[in-house]
């Protein structure tokens, strides 16, 4: 019998396991014939391992059609197993489910070329071009010299173009790619305005890759979007007509690009490199330019480029029938081939970047896309760059900012003490909808599929439809909710003033039940393994069974527990007032380690690369490793730190109480 099919309009929540193996964590790009999820493999039990699901519904209104869905799909996917280019994700599974099938395959951090052009208001310089249509013209090269038959990508274009933190760049969304067979027919694919020609005829060959590369370029080089432009007019829009910058050898080599008869163009991807070549004749073929870097750039010494923007996860290497905890809890040197964070720097260059805001910024930052999004008891909310700290942009509310934005797709959402929940376009800062709750917002958002989650100092936890700010749902405690709720399989969990810790449904808001702790909640539930860990003001770390509410351990501490816990392979990690941070383990809340390095910390703790990083009242920002605890460096900057470090490419933003927010080299 065939599995149940899902409906095409029906989306995977967060916190869904596929194959008892792949939890979904949130959705990262959408398609009209797929959706692309970001997840987490839970094979590897003692590090976070991210890939990326692509899901694709094969329903379809005949069969002939399903089938040939199901075909090019399974296509997709063995055409990618034999591909082999650092410019190209991995390919790790495939599995059919319910009458849909997955690819699973690397995740490819970055941003797409589509959304860097959208934010910029600016021309980009020729030089950035050329360094990046040499990169594509390599993999290009590699995908056409294909053996036994080259392959054509056919679907080239800015947004399936990902610019990754190292500064080299992915091709994704390899659904219409196919070996070449020359001069056969069939439907026109592609992208209008990107597609070459002959597309349009069902004709595919190498040659429409460049074809499609040049438009790419064009885009890029005049902010121009072809798809809004009658197809193939680029020689009636020179480049140069856009930006005179451009030197006559650049426009001269996209009008070859974009010649409408195929003969006409370049004959091969290395031909076009060459040329390209040439405007850049102090330079190899496949060495960035270093003088290019972004101004405020950070360069570790102690290690290649690539190491240093990689972000590895698996830093705690682990021996045969070790877990993570038994790693933890040995001495020794560590075995990561991830450089270690400097501890030797000196004090004066650990700051990379400062910006002065109008009051004390107690909230912490969301990082994406290369900003850094925070709130400001000024009222604004800033999103600035977290390579160099300029200001991208600044909204204002009413009243101050201590809510953390969250970051979904292409807008931003965040809350304020003047009772609003705001969605902002991330591009710009424009404000998209507002809905305003009883009292103030203090409670960071969460996301889960089209909803929007959070509570209120009105003892509500609102449920809204994040496309427009429509409440679905909303579920009364009895006590302000200042706790930030966290969203695990279709379930939210978050806590409250009036001492109780909630589970309701994520559908309906619907409450499965209600435990009461010591005192009131300030902390922010982590959920993992079945287990709902949490701080309390009467000075406990709880655990507590996610199925029943019921407090499965509870370690005491000598102050209250206002920071939230971060959990990672089977280790709570939380500080405390008393100023130490506590490691327990989940399963049982047994301590691992307790190290004390303040005299108070409100901050929560954020881990990166198997080391923690924190604020402290006392003003310092501490870097700890996670196998003992021992500080590996620590820096004080101008005032308290309650501000929660958010971590993006070798950079630590946070908040101060001396109203700045800083980035700190890591």
């Amino acid at each position: 019998m065939e599995p149940t099919r899902r409906p095409a309009t029906t989306l995977l929540s967060q916190g869904t396991i596929l194959e008892n193996r792949y939890e979904i964590l949130r959705i990262a790009g959408r398609g009209g014939m797929s959706t692309v999820y970001l997840a987490r493999d839970l094979r590897f039990h003692h590090v976070e391992r991210l890939c990326a699901i692509k899901e694709m519904h094969v329903a379809a209104p005949d069969d002939h059609t399903r089938v040939l869905r199901i075909a090019n799909f399974e296509q997709e996917a063995a055409m990618l197993a034999t591909l082999s280019h650092q410019a190209i994700p991995k390919i790790f599974d495939f599995f059919a489910d319910g009458g849909l099938v997955y690819l699973v395959l690397e995740f490819i951090e970055g941003e797409n070329l589509e959304s860097i052009i959208e934010q910029s208001t600016d021309f980009l310089p020729e030089h950035t071009l050329v360094d990046w249509a040499l990169q594509i013209l390599e993999v290009l090269a590699y995908l056409h010299d294909h053996e036994p038959e080259p392959i054509v990508f056919r679907d080239l274009k800015p947004s399936n173009i990902m610019l990754r933190p190292d500064g080299k760049l992915s091709l994704i969304d390899f659904g219409i790619a196919r070996t070449f067979q020359p001069l056969q027919k069939g439907t026109m694919i592609g992208t209008e305005g990107y597609a070459p020609p002959e597309q349009y005829r069902g004709i595919a060959e190498p040659r429409g890759d460049l074809y499609a590369l040049g438009a790419t370029l064009h885009h890029l080089a005049t902010r121009i979007d072809p798809r809004t432009e009658t197809p193939f007019t680029f020689e009636q829009r020179p480049a140069r007509d856009s930006n005179p910058d451009f030197s006559p050898e650049f426009e001269a080599i996209l009008s070859r690009a974009l010649a409408y008869s195929a003969p006409d163009r370049f004959p091969t991807a290395h031909a076009m490199a060459a040329a390209l070549q040439e405007l850049r004749p102090d330079h190899s073929y496949d060495q960035p330019n270093q003088e290019q870097r972004p101004a405020g750039a950070v360069t570790i010494e102690t290690s290649s480029e690539s190491d240093n923007n990689r972000i590895d996860r698996t830093a705690l290497s682990l021996r045969p029938g070790t877990t993570f905890i038994d790693h933890v809890k040995q001495a020794g040197p560590q075995q990561s081939s991830t450089p270690l964070p400097d501890g030797t720097l000196p004090v004066r260059e650990r700051i990379v970047w400062t910006v002065q805001t109008g009051d004390e910024v107690r909230g912490s930052a969301a990082i994406t896309n290369r900003r850094a999004y925070i709130g400001s008891y000024d009222g604004h909310v800033y999103a600035i760059s977290h390579a160099d700290g300029s200001i991208a942009w600044r909204f204002r509310c009413q009243r101050g900012v201590v809510a953390r934005p969250i970051a979904i797709e292409d807008s931003v959402y965040v809350g304020s003490e003047d009772q609003n929940m705001y969605r902002l376009r991330a591009a710009n800062g424009r404000m998209e909808w507002s809905f305003r709750a009883a009292m103030p917002i203090r409670s960071s958002a969460a996301g889960i599929n089209d909803a929007l989650i959070f509570g209120a100092d009105d003892g509500y936890c609102y449920c809204l439809d994040k496309n427009n700010g429509q409440l679905t749902w909303r579920q009364r405690t009895w006590g302000a909710v200042r706790s930030s709720p966290s969203v695990y399989q279709d379930a939210v969990v978050v806590g409250s003033d009036d001492g109780a810790v909630y589970r309701m449904a994520a559908e309906d808001g619907r409450v499965a039940w209600r435990s009461q702790l010591g005192d009131r909640i300030l902390s922010s539930p982590a959920v993992d393994a079945g287990t709902v860990v949490i701080g309390n003001a009467d000075g406990s770390i709880y655990g507590l069974s996610f199925e029943t509410g019921h407090i499965k351990w509870q370690v005491r501490t000598q102050r209250p527990v206002l920071s939230s816990p971060r959990v990672l392979g089977g280790v709570a990690y939380v500080g405390s007032s008393d100023g130490a941070i506590y490691a327990v383990t989940v399963d049982d809340g047994a301590e691992i380690w307790r190290s004390q390095i303040a005299n108070q910390i409100t901050s929560s703790i954020s881990i990166y690369s198997g080391y923690g990083y924190v604020g402290t009242i006392d003003g310092y920002v501490h870097c700890l490793n996670l196998r003992d605890g021992e500080t590996v460096w620590r820096y004080r900057i101008g005032g308290p730190v309650t501000s929660t470090p958010a971590i993006g490419e070798g950079i630590v933003v946070v908040g101060s109480l001396d109203r700045h927010i800083y980035g700190l080299r890591l």
